[in-house]
């Protein structure tokens, strides 16, 4: 304690040498009062006037003729008369539950006005009025990620996290007190998006005030261009936007383009026709003007010949078969980063990957491949978009892909670009069905007009605008190292062994016995066996270091 006497005592020691150390001596409960008299600071307590009874510290803390009089100290609290009035005087609320976990959390309630001064104010709001309680809610966004860096907070770089909480903060949902400090107010994403990735079913949790109404309008009009804060929902205080989400719906748009080989034509078969082209030249200036003819001719009826490329159901089907062979659980090692096949993180579900009908965009034909799963690594569903569009173009084989997808030997999996790929949506089907007496669904279904319009108006114009001036999947394709892949799978292949082939039986019949499981359960769906799609024996995977990542 800073009033405490330090007095040095000395001894000798067993040597016959003289020692010496500081020993500090604890005032009595007179020597203290009479020094923090002296002082007129904040009283400070030692152990020993702590012990005594709270009446005779009173008595002998007060004024003279205060105590006598029974009265109260002047700077402290008037006494309660009895517990029902202190119940009488507080609020009711509908949500009592929520409101006291949400007050008993608050970092603001320890802001209130002091009894001492230069105690630190409560928040103000941002009309100048006191800040309300904070509430757990779930809020849901839309954003295009051009420009940014990735949604999670990264010191130095410019992320979608940032352009979020500054709106927030400016919108009086977060204090000044509290903004840069994502612990304080409980923050989690839902899904961790790529650099470039963009959004329009982004899920963010957090401890947000929601008072004075209009704090929707006030965040929107301090977001940037290209962004959209749709709404939220008032959650429990326990919810984790990531922990708590079942699934996750990606959609990724593949210019149609991609799926023609005679278009966007590999960095081989462009050098191989370059040299082509060199030799009927140096041929076509040493024939004659005739012949030089008779060849154009021909070569115009050849390519009138060909039929122009048409994604018709023929080609989708086929699509379908090959994103089909992601579906289910596999080690996905070799569609990710820094991932070692024998890391249970490598495990991944896939609920459904499919491909729709072509549309169009501002002149630009696009298809929809759309995946649903659990969560997604780094850069996951980019590298299946790539494998799967060196398979229809014929670069490498199925076969191929079967065995990247289930031997542990490393492969090299070409990464498709970020331009297509955005969240669709993060559903919470197990939160839902928990809390639905108690707490509004978690779901874009009442936000699904917004969705759509920023579909519409800001997610596909930027992609068919960006494809059109950069041909981000042309020299993608163009640049696309067909022979180091191929020769990738050929020496994994010599390593492997054979032993992918296991893997593959293996899965095979796990599938079959899960649909036999179904097909018995249908007679009893009552029971409920095999419903929802996800069954057939997983687990919740986790990711090392609490990342789940989903930037895809």
């Amino acid at each position: 304690m800073p009033y405490e006497d330090c007095r040095l005592r000395r001894w000798r020691s067993s040597a016959g040498g003289r020692s010496s150390r500081a020993v500090y001596h604890r005032p009595t409960h007179d020597e203290s009062l009479a020094h923090l008299r002296t002082r007129g600071d904040v009283i400070v307590m030692t152990d020993a006037v702590a012990n005594e009874p709270p009446a005779k510290r009173a008595r002998e803390d007060a004024p003279d003729g205060v105590a006598d009089a029974g009265g109260h100290l002047p700077d402290a609290p008037p006494p309660v008369e009895s517990a029902a009035a202190a119940d009488a005087e507080r609020p009711i609320d509908g949500s009592a539950a929520a409101d006291d976990a949400d007050a008993a959390n608050d970092d603001d309630a320890a802001n209130d006005d002091a009894a001492y001064p230069g105690a630190p104010q409560k928040p103000k709001g941002p009309g100048g009025e006191k800040a309300g309680k904070k509430r757990k809610v779930a809020i849901f966004l839309a954003y295009v990620g051009k420009g940014y860096q990735g949604m999670q907070r990264n010191p130095g770089a410019v992320t979608i996290e940032d352009e979020l909480e500054k709106a927030i903060v400016a919108a009086g949902g977060i204090s000044d007190l509290n903004a840069g400090d994502f612990a304080k107010v409980q923050w989690m994403r839902a899904a961790r998006t790529d650099k470039g990735v963009s959004a329009v079913g982004q899920c963010v949790s957090l401890r947000m005030v929601i008072d004075p109404p209009g704090v929707i309008d006030r965040v929107n009009a301090a977001l940037p261009e290209g962004f959209e804060f749709f709404g939220y929902e008032r959650v429990t205080g326990g919810f984790n936007a990531k922990t708590m989400c079942d699934r996750r719906r990606y959609e990724y748009v593949v210019p149609v383009k991609a799926f023609d080989p005679r278009a966007c034509k590999a960095r081989r078969d462009v050098e191989l026709e370059k040299d082509q082209a060199q030799a009927a030249a140096a041929a076509a200036a040493a024939a004659a003007d005739g012949a030089a003819d008779d060849e154009e001719e021909r070569r115009k009826n050849s390519d009138d010949a060909s039929p122009p490329f048409e994604f018709d159901e023929t080609m989708r089907q086929r699509v379908n078969k090959i994103l089909g062979n992601y579906v289910g659980t596999h080690n996905f090692h070799n569609f990710t980063v820094r991932v070692s096949p024998d890391e249970p993180s490598a495990m991944r579900y896939i609920i459904s990957f499919d491909c729709s009908a072509p549309f169009v965009v501002d002149g630009v034909a696009f298809v929809r491949c759309v995946v649903v799963g659990q969560s997604f690594m780094l850069h996951q569903i980019r590298k299946l978009i790539g494998m799967m569009l060196g398979v229809i173009r014929g670069a490498w084989s199925e076969e191929d892909q079967l065995f990247a997808l289930n031997t542990k030997e490393s492969v090299n999996v070409p990464m498709a670009p970020e331009l297509g790929l955005f969240l669709c949506e993060c559903i919470y089907h197990a939160y839902n069905v928990r809390y639905a007496s108690t707490h509004p669904p978690l779901s874009l279904e009442n936000h699904r007009d917004k969705v759509e319009t920023f579909k519409r108006v800001h997610i596909y114009p930027h992609m068919a605008r960006t494809e059109t001036e950069e041909q981000t999947m042309e020299n993608w394709i163009r640049m696309l190292p067909v022979k180091q892949i191929v020769a990738s799978v050929s020496r994994a292949r010599e390593r492997d062994g054979g032993k992918y082939k296991t893997s593959m039986k293996g899965k095979a019949h796990a599938a079959k016995r899960k649909a036999n499981r179904m097909s018995e359960g249908e007679d009893g769906a009552s029971t409920g066996g095999g419903h929802g799609g996800g069954g057939g024996g997983y687990a919740r995977v986790v990711d090392d270091g609490g990342d789940d990542v989903d930037a895809a």
